[in-house]
């Protein structure tokens, strides 16, 4: 399965707005060109999560990008 991460931070953020509420767990690639020095990018992101009811737990670099992983919060 090939991966193909955001390259910018209004199509991750529409994914995340995009997806069912109902949804416990999720995977979020996101391409290293968006990994800026502050996190900036990856904070407005992530905030659009916390914002449905998911919370960060983990990532993976992979070649070129990072698989976040998000679960509902309780």
């Amino acid at each position: 399965m090939t991966v193909v991460p955001f390259t910018r931070v209004e199509a991750a953020i529409a994914a995340v707005e995009g997806f069912d509420r109902d949804l416990r767990k999720f995977d979020l690639a996101v391409a290293d060109s968006l990994q800026d020095p502050i996190g900036l990018q990856m904070a407005q992101i992530t905030d659009r999560a916390l914002a449905r009811g998911w919370e960060p737990i983990s990532f993976v670099q992979k070649n070129g990008f990072r698989l976040y992983r998000y679960k509902a919060m309780r």
